[in-house]
Formats: C-alpha cells, sequence, structure tokens
C-alpha cells in the first residue's frame, strides 16, 4: 500500500523541486525554503548546482560505458532526470529511482509511464538490501555488470545512529567491479555562522532534518574507492571530469562531492 502524502510538514523533495522552480510543492514547503534563502539566497544557486553535478557525472558515467544507474534518493522529477541524461548518451540505459518521500511516485510514474528501461520504487536508503531487491531493481539492474549508484545531496539526510558508512558500503558491495559512486553532502566547511544557526533552527522542522558533515567525514564516503582525480574530492562548483574548477568561497553554503570506482 503507498504512503499517504503529508503536507503539514516540509519535504526535502518538495523543498528542492521548489528551489529549482518546480511545482509540486506546498506552502509549508515554500517557507521552510525561504528559512534558509532569507539568510542565503545561494541555496537557490546551489540546488542547480547540485542538479548540474548530477548530470555531468551521469553523463561521464556513461562515457566510461556504465549504462545502469541507481538513483538513491532522486526526489521529484526536475529537469535533467538520470534516465534523460543517461538515455540521450545511450537510448539502451537502464535506470531506477529509488525514494521514500511518497509526494515523488505521483510524479515519477507520469514522466516513466513509457519509458520501459526506467522504474521507480518507494523504499528508503537506510534499507539498502530491499532496494537491491526489490523485484523491479532486479528486472532492470544486472549486479553482475558495472552499475552508478547515485546518492546525490541524499546521506545528508541520514543521522549518524543510522550508520550512513555502512549504508555507503552495503550498496557498494552488492555492485560488480568497474561501478561507480556519484555522491554529493551537504557540508559544514566555510559555512557561514548565520546560515549555519538557522539551519539548525529549521531541522526542528523538518519531517527529515539534515546533517551537515564536515569535509573529512564526507570523504570517508569514498573509502576503498578510487576517487576520479582530477577532479578528485571537492566542493560541488569545483567538480567536472578531468579538471578542478573555480570555487566561490564567498558562498556561505556548500557541498562536498566526488565521482569514484570500485576496484
Amino acid at each position: 500500500m503507498r504512503s499517504a502524502i503529508d503536507t503539514t510538514k516540509p519535504s526535502p523533495a518538495r523543498i528542492y523541486d521548489y528551489l529549482l522552480g518546480g511545482k509540486e510543492n506546498y506552502e509549508v514547503d515554500r517557507e521552510a525554503a525561504h528559512v534558509v534563502l532569507d539568510d542565503a539566497p545561494e541555496a537557490r544557486e546551489v540546488a542547480v548546482v547540485n542538479r548540474r553535478f548530477l548530470a555531468a557525472a551521469t553523463r561521464y558515467a556513461t562515457r566510461c560505458g556504465i549504462t545502469q544507474f541507481l538513483d538513491i534518493g532522486s526526489g521529484l522529477p526536475t529537469q535533467q532526470n538520470v534516465h534523460q541524461v543517461a538515455q540521450a548518451e545511450v537510448p539502451d540505459a537502464c535506470v531506477v529511482y529509488v525514494d521514500n518521500d511518497p509526494s515523488v511516485l505521483l510524479h515519477a510514474e507520469a514522466l516513466i509511464v513509457d519509458n520501459p528501461n526506467t522504474g521507480y520504487i518507494e523504499a528508503d536508503v537506510m534499507t539498502p538490501a530491499e532496494i537491491i531487491t526489490n523485484p523491479v531493481t532486479q528486472r532492470l539492474i544486472d549486479f553482475s555488470k558495472p552499475v552508478a549508484v547515485l546518492l546525490v545531496a541524499v546521506l545528508h539526510f541520514v543521522p549518524d545512529g543510522n550508520d550512513p558508512y555502512g549504508i555507503v558500503n552495503d550498496l557498494m558491495e552488492q555492485v560488480a567491479p568497474g561501478s561507480m559512486l556519484i555522491l554529493s553532502h551537504a557540508t559544514t566547511d566555510e559555512i557561514n555562522p548565520v546560515v549555519w544557526e538557522r539551519i539548525q533552527r529549521q531541522n526542528e522542522r523538518l519531517a527529515v532534518p539534515a546533517n551537515f558533515r564536515p569535509g573529512e567525514d564526507i570523504r570517508r564516503f569514498f573509502d576503498g574507492l578510487n576517487l576520479v582525480d582530477p577532479p578528485g574530492f571537492v566542493f560541488l562548483e569545483q567538480w567536472a571530469p578531468g579538471e578542478v574548477l573555480p570555487v566561490d568561497r564567498s558562498q556561505p553554503l556548500k557541498l562536498r562531492c566526488g565521482v569514484a570506482f570500485k576496484p
């Protein structure tokens, strides 16, 4: 049975949709977004840059020969969705979207209704075994071949008590050598103190609070993997295949990111 949509609490997926200019959000989501935007209007640009990273990394994966994508914490469909980017490069690329927000399911199903190589499952990043064994995943993903696992702006919604490192390890253990981890994560590195204070207050209202982490902790998600270097492990706006782009140190809100191969 599908979960009910809770419109009384802000949803990370719907907030992200609003920041990207989407319309699949409610007043409670817009209010939550503006708590941050009032102090850090750059937060909207961060969402746009994060989407750009997702598209660039997906395109890079296809050009490295990967044709299977598991996008966990995918959020609401918007511009440059993984299946659109991947299938523009490789028409028969297979994509499985995963999200635990019932708001996502309704819109995702409409977007992929006529696409046999793309599926959506309602599941939680904190239960990786359920994601892997889901019939839709098993139908579309061949785990004997390389898979790109996308955890883009999702692990900061996993608290330390739920072992986010173990989750990533469990997922990467299930995929074949040559698979790829594509990851971005909100960081406390160089964050504006005023913005940080507001974010912590806002967390009390969120159905799923955000757990910002220092870069050294985010870097641990890539332990045992081979980072694509350059650019290596960088701030979000710096990532590009084969080069490190400039960083804007005036921005009060940042994400760290990286792309890595399983040896």
